[in-house]
């Protein structure tokens, strides 16, 4: 909920005057709506009962001077009964058109908004194997912005290539594993899965080529066993097994007096920053993807946890392709590739011993964060 953080940021007392100002309006609001609706039931069935007594006095009246028989005056008094019931629900409708008014423009506002990504028509059939994965010119732009993300963006991936995207906050690193992924299409540029244009199939096919491991994967509240078996429901406990112990987290899980049935909490909120996103990377691992996207899969830990972590996940994805979108350097090593992107563009790109050992944006990059683990050591 934030809470916590909100606490430590001695944020917590004015956001929470904030809702309850909030909360008041909508009080506020509700009482008028409330209001509204009692005076319209009030006054239909005040004028209601005023007409079928006015009706009973006149009918009354001409049954005394003979013009109008019991059976008749009946009808007098039931018909403006009838008829009001017949109207009676339409403050209520008047009410439900304004609400419903104002929801059809949240929905025409989404449905008018412009689609990041484009479906085919008829998409063809994926490839059995992504490989090559090539990305040639790589041009995209996100809806409403002035500039590109990422511009002329060149990228190869073979099987079993392991792949390493690096750059600072906004050089275009997410943007392209988007791209990758298919939730947004490029402005221009070619990406291809085993020679097949990705613009030309079906994105649920795409991803099942290239699967995500996020920074932010989603834990649900459930036990170990049942997140994992999201990404293959028919897979066995050896190899729920394996995959925990690939992503270092088999120790862990055989230490609780539940094991596997262990409940993680809601957003994983009982375990620690690593075991959630070990967690994530094992149920990554166990869904097997062609092509293993792990995008800054150590944000928001410590220094020492995310360097852990980071090692941990090049030992268990060695011999997988893989794309590691990351701004730490650490184990870096163990790639094949370095590409370093600067405002949306390769700035440079080579074996990650090769780009420290010259002048350039890699080499100030390791300055800067050999620096920064100087100043946290020294505190």
């Amino acid at each position: 909920t934030g809470t916590a953080e909100l606490t430590v940021a001695g944020a917590l007392p004015d956001r929470a005057a904030r809702a309850r100002r909030a909360d008041a309006v909508l009080t506020r609001i509700a009482s008028r709506a409330a209001t509204a609706t009692a005076l319209g039931d009030g006054l239909t069935a005040l004028v209601s009962g005023l007409t079928v007594t006015a009706a009973a006095l006149v009918g009354a009246q001409a049954v005394a001077d003979g013009r109008l028989s019991g059976v008749i005056l009946a009808v007098v008094v039931l018909t403006p009964l009838a008829a009001f019931e017949a109207v009676l629900g339409m403050p209520l409708a008047v009410q439900y058109r304004q609400r419903v008014r104002r929801s059809a423009e949240r929905v025409h506002e989404i449905l008018d908004a412009p689609e990041p990504v484009r479906e085919p028509d008829r998409p063809r059939q994926a490839p059995a194997r992504p490989f090559p994965l090539v990305v040639k010119g790589l041009t995209a732009r996100y809806a409403g912005q002035d500039r590109d993300a990422l511009a002329g963006v060149d990228l190869t991936l073979e099987e079993g290539r392991r792949v390493a995207v690096v750059g600072a906050s906004g050089s275009g690193k997410t943007t392209l594993a988007q791209v990758l992924l298919r939730f947004l299409d490029p402005e221009a540029g070619a990406y291809t899965l085993g020679g097949v244009d990705a613009r030309s199939l079906d994105g649920d096919d795409v991803r099942r080529l290239v699967g995500l491991c996020a920074q932010d994967a989603h834990l649900f509240d459930s036990s170990v066993r049942e997140n994992l078996l999201l990404a293959r429901k028919d897979a066995t406990e050896p190899e729920l097994r394996d995959a925990l112990a690939r992503a270092r987290l088999l120790d862990w899980t055989d230490s609780l007096p539940d094991g596997l049935d262990t409940l993680v909490g809601e957003h994983g909120a009982r375990l620690s920053g690593g075991q959630r996103q070990r967690l994530a990377l094992a149920r990554a691992l166990l869904a097997d993807f062609p092509v293993l996207l792990l995008d800054e899969p150590a944000e928001h830990l410590d220094l020492p946890t995310a360097d852990a972590l980071t090692a941990d996940l090049l030992a268990a994805t060695e011999g997988r392709t893989t794309l590691l979108v990351t701004h730490r350097l650490a184990g870096l090593e163990a790639v094949d590739e370095v590409i370093v992107l600067d405002g949306g563009r390769v700035v440079q790109r080579g074996p990650y011993a090769e780009l420290a050992a010259l002048p350039g944006p890699l080499r100030r990059m390791a300055a800067r964060e050999a620096a920064a683990e100087e100043l946290v050591g020294a505190r």
